[in-house]
């Protein structure tokens, strides 16, 4: 490895210039006549469900945010898409350490020449919110770049991704790495090792000798070979197709692997394929394809998700991940050209639609409602016919929605999140004009507008701010999702010298939304923000308004969520959810290594992991739809041995009393499901215990996870467990 960094190093000197591997607008955005209003909080139509209550979860030094470490590297220290922040389980196997605490993978500088100093770091959170560790996954500096991250459900360790250039012809490669501290006390990670190499790679299934596939995403996932676990790759591509464009087509890989394969260090047995309907739309120059893929955790689904020009599309697959079937639904809603009062149409003689944006795009998915349903948000752009011909687009008319696909039916539907009207769930999109849906224009003065950015300059179009420096992310756990980006509408008043923003320059918000009913409805908007002119504080020192005094002094930027919400507790009207976050405290507003028109200087900013307990409105449905510490169970003991467990494992209780009825034992998977009855007869007083072999009434077994048995007795559920089964 040495001596490949040597050969290759006055390489990336003339290189690095032109390799910036930022992802490339895929339309021109066009400057046009508009008025910015969109100001203050947007409400939305759920009384019952205000804008979420949230407050800091304090770390074991009782501060509010946990320093990782610095980084002149400041544009987009995360990834697009994909996950960077991933909770371990309680249990690393096969010793059944204690693991409990949360992997985050990032790319850093060290110094400002960010060229070339950019290397793949990671970092460990204690259960308690401390750090445990920060530091490379690489000790050599080779551009690495945009990693993404994943836990391995049974050792509890991560793996992650990267690309960078290792090799003389100076192309990107996508690599991957492991850390096997929790399985095994190694202190230190695999050597990396080329998983996408490019262009090799492409030849044998896009038929292009020139492709580099880069921007990796990784997951793991349940595998149908027993005892394994399954590794899902993907990247897209960076390289231009003969028209000059980046639409982004990709190479996708799997694997199947044990836990031996990993302490030896084994190479892994990658299935590689392409698909040809994205294949088409790169390299045909049809459309710019927005997605990223999301892996379930025990069922064997993996979906593709995303848009492609005025439609959504999804690649789904219930079978691990080896054939796809294609959805899409085309979302193209022209818009209602109303009078004035001048009596002339607002949109003159041209035609204007809705349509999904090529913005608003650095996402993640999640899974809801028992892994029927895919969501996601991302943007709807609006535009006229005249520039959809030409493709150009106007940037600053791009609101956010949530998107949901369901693969049962593989139909598609939105939910309205910033600019509602009557109804935000139903299936006409919000006309940002027409917001009482009377067929009238509100207010001919008034056109509100959108922000879903951290950054605003207007010297440098909105293009920068709203494909640049834009995400959304989600995060979930059953029931309960939530979902996170920026707002500037401040900011942008501010910048055009509007009363009442003076305060607000240069002041960017966080944006949070909750639902508790499987992303069918979602609530108000709650806004956070670092920007101590949104704060009236009182005698107690209650701080009301938007500012979060948490943040003092920073400029909280680039926020992106853990993979899953912990739930704190779910006992009648107390529901709550630990939300694990990281993001950039950037020292100099805009970015310095990021597209040069963004502004920013070379400043080491800090990157920072918090967490906050959000509050629900209505309860948890876990598995079981039953929380354990509710439930009564007065001189029952109810537990297990060996917990985890493989292959089996005893489940013992005791009766005290004299029972009349059948007496029930029941296992249940994750989804509240139940899969096995292992006693259902009556039985004396006394011990009983009875070996459950992890399989289901089919006698099938089942995958690793955590399942729950219940006892059931005289009408009543009087004890519920967990355990972990780990392959």
């Amino acid at each position: 490895m040495k001596r490949i960094i040597i050969v290759v190093f006055a390489l990336l000197i003339t290189i690095f210039v032109f390799a910036n591997d930022f992802m490339k607008p895929a339309q021109i955005a066009i400057d046009g006549q508009y008025q910015i209003t969109h100001i203050g909080t947007r409400t939305g139509h759920r009384e019952q469900d205000p804008a979420p209550e949230y407050s800091f979860i304090l770390n074991g030094n009782g501060d509010p945010t946990t320093f990782l470490t610095n980084s002149y590297y400041d544009y987009m220290p995360y990834s697009y898409n994909g996950h960077n922040v991933r909770i371990q389980p309680e249990v690393s196997m096969p010793n059944g350490y204690t693991a409990d605490g949360v992997y985050i993978t990032y790319m850093r500088s060290e110094t400002s020449v960010v060229g070339f100093d950019r290397q793949a770091h990671f970092s460990y959170i204690l259960q308690n919110g401390l750090l445990g560790v920060s530091d490379n996954i690489n000790s050599d500096v080779v551009r690495e770049g945009f990693t993404s991250c994943a836990i391995d459900p049974y050792t509890a360790d991560p793996f992650s991704v990267w690309h960078s250039i290792i090799e003389p012809d100076g192309s990107y490669d996508s690599n991957m790495s492991y850390y096997l501290y929790h399985a095994v006390g190694a202190e230190q990670w695999r050597i990396p090792f080329i998983v996408i190499d490019n262009p090799e790679i492409s030849t044998p299934f896009t038929g292009h000798n020139d492709d580099e596939f880069i921007w990796p995403k990784i997951h793991i996932g349940p595998s149908p070979i027993p005892d394994h676990r399954r590794l899902h790759v993907y990247a897209n591509n960076y390289t231009s197709n003969s028209t000059g464009n980046n639409n982004n087509n990709i190479i996708y890989l799997f694997a199947d692997f044990h836990s031996e394969e990993l302490f030896n260090w084994t190479s892994f047995d990658w299935v590689v394929q392409s698909f040809p309907y994205f294949d088409e739309l790169h390299y045909n120059d049809i459309a710019r394809i927005n997605k990223d893929m999301i892996v379930s955790e025990d069922d064997g689904k993996v979906v593709f998700f995303g848009n492609v020009a005025d439609s959504l599309f999804a690649l789904y697959s219930d079978d691990y991940g080896e054939t796809f079937t294609k959805y899409s639904q085309q979302l193209l809603q022209e818009l209602p050209n109303l009078l004035l009062s001048n009596g002339q149409p607002m949109f003159g003689d041209e035609d204007w639609f809705a349509l999904p944006s090529n913005d608003l795009t650095h996402y993640n998915g999640i899974f809801t409602d028992e892994n029927t349903k895919v969501q996601w948000m991302s943007g709807v752009n609006y535009n006229s016919q005249g520039n959809i011909n030409n493709g150009t687009y106007f940037a600053y008319y791009i609101y956010p929605k949530i998107f949901t696909f369901d693969t049962d039916t593989g139909e598609f539907s939105f939910y309205d999140i910033d600019i509602q009207d009557t109804d935000p769930g139903d299936d006409h999109l919000a006309v940002a004009y027409d917001l009482n849906d009377d067929g009238l224009i509100d207010d001919e003065n008034y056109f509100p507008v959108s922000s879903p950015s951290w950054f605003f300059n207007s010297d440098s179009g909105w293009q920068d701010s709203y494909y640049h420096e834009s995400n959304s992310k989600m995060s979930s756990n059953c029931n309960w999702v939530v979902c996170v980006w920026h707002d500037s509408a401040k900011l942008q008043n501010a910048y055009f010298q509007r009363p009442g923003y003076e305060g607000w320059v240069e002041q960017p918000e966080i944006a949070i939304v909750i639902s508790d009913d499987n992303g069918e409805t979602w609530s108000d908007i709650r806004y956070i923000n670092a920007n101590p002119n949104d704060a009236v504080i009182d005698t107690t020192y209650h701080y009301e308004g938007n500012y979060a005094p948490e943040f003092e002094g920073m400029l909280p930027v680039n926020v992106t969520l853990g993979d899953k919400l912990e739930i704190i507790s779910n006992n009648t009207g107390n529901y709550h959810a630990k939300l694990h976050f990281t993001f950039m405290d950037d020292g100099d507003y805009g970015s310095a290594a990021g597209p040069t028109s963004n502004g920013g200087e070379f400043t080491n900013s800090a990157l920072r992991y918090a967490a906050i307990d959000l509050e629900f409105q209505e309860e948890w449905i876990g598995p079981v739809s039953i929380n354990e510490e509710t439930i009564p169970h007065p001189d029952v003991q109810l537990f297990n041995y060996p917990n985890p467990f493989n292959p089996t494992t005893t489940i013992s209780f005791n009766l005290t009393t004299e029972i009349t009825e059948n007496t029930e034992l029941s296992i249940y998977n994750i989804k509240g499901q139940k899969i096995q009855s292992l006693i259902n007869e009556q039985l004396p007083p006394g011990q009983h215990s009875i070996v459950w072999n992890g399989k289901d009434a089919n006698n099938k077994q089942v995958g690793s996870g955590i399942y729950f048995y219940k006892l059931n007795f005289n009408g009543k559920t009087h004890a519920v467990r967990k355990c972990l089964l780990l392959k």
